[in-house]
């Protein structure tokens, strides 16, 4: 059997060379899909298969997130080798994000894959897409239900409880008060994060009260402001749980009002914002994702692999992550570590 490098098995799965790496050296949890992918390939590979399979499906992802989150989908696109176009939506408004949906939706050889707010225009543009014939594929965060074909991420409900169980569990059994930040609840996934926090304090920790809300619509500046005068409103507050993107923001706030060692900080995603702020000591807990393997999902999907069926929902699992356990490869470049480390920013914002 002849050598096989790990760039040929990126190649012909489309995963990070950090995912391949973990998966051979046996680095960590990983997705028993990815690691079925990767031995499987490798396997193909050793014995000089023609027929090694090779992810190139016809696709167009739109993307309304944060700039750390696109950087981490641009570069899983280009590793994935995807035949389509990539749209980035930052910031986008509604009107825009509707006319690139009409505009995709007219070529229905191509899958749509798009992260998007869960509203009603973007859902109607959707489902005239769909009834054109053209796939929809929400990742990262859900649509309704008729909008798209199925949905690929993680269960954003599951998230918020264990954000729940990680702040009650350090702040211990007494009676403390913690704050909220809101991205945008149009998104689903965001909806859903914070659902999941009430639902997990009020069912285990009834004595750790939410005492207050800040909307930061994942946008640093604002979430920096948002915090700012929520600290203000209630200075007594323990912990933080933001549900989205903003966390240089809410950091800088913590840093301006002297809160270092003062407050437990739960957040989403590890990448090139977050890293730094782990190290450094503010934020103590992220819930992250591989997100080369979510793009690898719904690329699948598109081609036309699984979840054929509507409604479907492909639900992959999420880590918890400290200062003391990220990724090796992210000390050394946090462009390329497990889980989608090619970012500046965090999810939506």
């Amino acid at each position: 059997m002849r050598r096989v490098s790990i760039a040929e098995i990126m190649t012909h799965t489309g995963l990070s060379r950090a995912t391949v790496d973990r998966v051979l050296n046996r680095r960590g949890r990983v997705h028993h899909r990815t690691r079925e992918l990767v031995e499987d390939t490798l396997k193909r590979l050793r014995a000089g298969s023609p027929d090694v399979p090779q992810l190139q499906p016809k696709a167009d992802l739109v993307l309304r997130v944060g700039r750390g989150m696109m950087e981490q989908m641009r570069a899983a696109w280009d590793r994935a080798g995807a035949s389509g176009t990539f749209h980035d939506m930052y910031q986008a408004k509604e009107a825009e994000l509707v006319a690139t949906i009409r505009s995709l939706g007219a070529n229905t050889a191509n899958a749509l894959i798009i992260t998007a707010k869960n509203t009603d225009r973007i859902a109607d543009a959707l489902r005239e897409a769909r009834r054109r014939g053209k796939r929809v594929i929400a990742i990262l965060s859900d649509l309704a239900q008729d909008a798209r074909d199925c949905f690929v991420g993680i269960d954003n409900r599951a998230a918020g409880r264990t954000a729940a169980f990680l702040v009650g569990r350090t702040l211990g059994d007494r009676p403390a008060r913690v704050g909220v930040v809101l991205g945008d609840l149009a998104f689903r996934c965001h909806e859903d994060r914070e659902i999941g926090f009430r639902t997990g304090l009020r069912a285990n920790f009834p004595k750790v009260v939410i005492a207050g809300e800040a909307l930061g619509e994942d946008n640093p500046a604002l979430t920096r402001d948002a915090i700012a005068r929520l600290l203000r409103d209630q200075p007594e507050i323990e912990a933080i749980y933001n549900v989205g993107g903003g966390n240089a923001g809410l950091v800088e706030a913590l840093r301006r009002g002297g809160r270092r060692r003062g407050i437990l900080l739960v957040g989403h995603e590890v990448n090139k914002v977050t890293i730094p702020l782990m190290t450094d000591g503010w934020m103590d807990y992220a819930i992250a994702a591989d997100v080369d393997l979510i793009l690898h999902e719904a690329l699948r999907i598109a081609a036309g692999e699984g979840a054929d069926g509507r409604r479907e929902s492909t639900l992959l699992d999420f880590s918890v992550y400290t200062r003391f356990n990220l990724p090796v490869a992210a000390a050394a470049d946090p462009g390329d570590a497990f889980p989608a480390l090619a970012s500046r920013g965090n999810a939506h914002g």
